[in-house]
């Protein structure tokens, strides 16, 4: 995800650059997005995700060469605003505030789903277990309990071993024939797919957090990627295969259509309980991320200044975290409001990611680059614009949102310059 990317030790190697990548493009997501995108358009789901695979080479070597180039820069946030202006840096990170409190939720109604299951009670208990999932991490960011780099990689190869014997235990069952029709609700509904799993391919602008820790950037930067995108694409694509393959079931949660109904109870609830785990962690670190830029916000005068104050000792910013907890619930009570799950959560979030990485792309392009920079900064404008169009019911949303948070930027940014001489922006967001 975004600007989550944990500060590594200095000297990073050519391995823990790509196991980086790895932890952060495949998540706790990898348990339900291919499940989402296989209901939204069938078999030909496949195709976005192949295209989405072959298009993040554009993506990972676009922020990989402007880490190179500017190591020191920070996050993308800070990125934007170095090339472009204060006002656009500002305005992204106030996005970037309000995706998180909108889109994290995703994680803890995932992770209530996977209660759901376990517990075998009601559909209707998904959205509260969900709240209270996103809670329980707030209150563990408020003790200082995150998730460490160590703790973060055992549960993401625990994750990708349960996931390969899930799908080993299933082939038997699987049928080639379950691949047709290919495009059961149509063939436009392969562009809202494609969005969805836009959510999985987001994190390739972490390493601009790391860039200074990499030892011989050039040539970490080309051996990581070279491996961290067919991986990440396979992945998602063998998933999703096995998905579609299986006999169907309702739900979008992968393990359990992988396991089946034959599969042992006993078995079954440890699988939930992995799943469950592997959540968890990832929501604690979402939300740490979260509250970090919260508080970034607040520094820069973008946001209430009293957001900004951290618990000594634990350095938890303690009313960023409140605020978030108020924020997510508020998004749940609104999807349990509409009746929402997690796709328009998913379509919004993906599309304001879109549109943020157009002023990256930009200012990659206007910071004198070097020829690959630029095919590759093209390329992820093109794949860009060709996403854009599928985004119809969220894009307006991501519309109005920008503009209000340019006002707000505007608007704070002026009173920032009538108290203090004017600077350039520091906070690495």
């Amino acid at each position: 995800m975004t600007d989550l990317a944990v500060r590594a030790a200095p000297s990073m190697g050519t391995r823990d650059l790509i196991v980086l990548y790895l932890t952060s493009l495949i998540g706790a997501g990898i348990l339900v997005i291919p499940g989402i995108t296989a209901q939204l358009a069938g078999p030909a789901s496949l195709l976005a995700w192949g295209v989405l695979a072959v298009g993040s080479f554009a993506m990972a070597h676009m922020f990989a060469a402007m880490a190179t180039l500017r190591p020191g820069t920070g996050g993308l946030c800070t990125l934007i605003g170095t090339a472009l202006g204060r006002r656009f840096g500002d305005t992204a990170l106030l996005t970037l505030v309000a995706v998180y409190v909108i889109g994290n939720p995703i994680m803890g109604v995932t992770s209530g789903r996977y209660l759901v299951h376990l517990l075998g009670v009601g559909e209707g208990w998904v959205l509260p277990f969900g709240a209270g999932f996103m809670l329980l991490s707030v209150a563990f960011n408020l003790l200082g309990v995150k998730a460490g780099v160590r703790i973060q990689r055992i549960a993401f190869y625990a994750l990708l071993a349960c996931l390969a014997a899930a799908i080993a235990y299933a082939v038997p069952s699987m049928s080639a024939q379950r691949l047709a029709p290919v495009a059961p609700h149509g063939w436009s509904a392969l562009g809202g797919a494609a969005v969805v799993a836009f959510f999985a391919f987001l994190g390739w602008e972490n390493v601009l957090m790391v860039a200074g820790d990499v030892r011989k950037p050039r040539k970490a930067f080309r051996t990581a990627i070279a491996v961290a995108v067919p991986v990440v694409g396979l992945v998602y694509l063998v998933t999703t295969a096995a998905y579609l393959t299986v006999p169907a079931i309702e739900e979008t949660i992968v393990l359990p259509a992988l396991l089946g109904e034959d599969f042992g109870r006993v078995s079954m609830i440890l699988a939930d309980l992995l799943a469950l785990a592997v959540l968890i962690v990832a929501t604690n670190a979402w939300v740490f991320g979260a509250s970090r830029v919260l508080a970034s916000a607040s520094r820069r005068g973008l946001l209430p200044k009293s957001l900004a104050t951290a618990r000594e000792g634990s350095g938890a910013p303690v009313r960023a975290l409140l605020t978030l907890g108020v924020g997510y619930t508020a998004v749940v009570a609104v999807m349990a409001a509409f009746g929402l799950d997690e796709t328009p959560m998913l379509l919004f979030t993906s599309a304001t990611f879109l549109v943020l990485y157009v002023p990256v792309a930009v200012a990659a392009l206007r910071d004198r680059p070097t020829r690959a920079l630029r095919v590759s900064s093209i390329a992820t404008l093109v794949l860009v614009a060709s996403f854009l169009p599928s985004t119809t019911s969220a894009l307006p949303a991501v519309v109005v949102l920008v503009v209000l948070m340019w006002l707000v930027a505007v608007r704070r940014s002026a009173a920032v310059d009538e108290a203090v001489p004017h600077q350039a922006i520091g906070d690495k967001s």
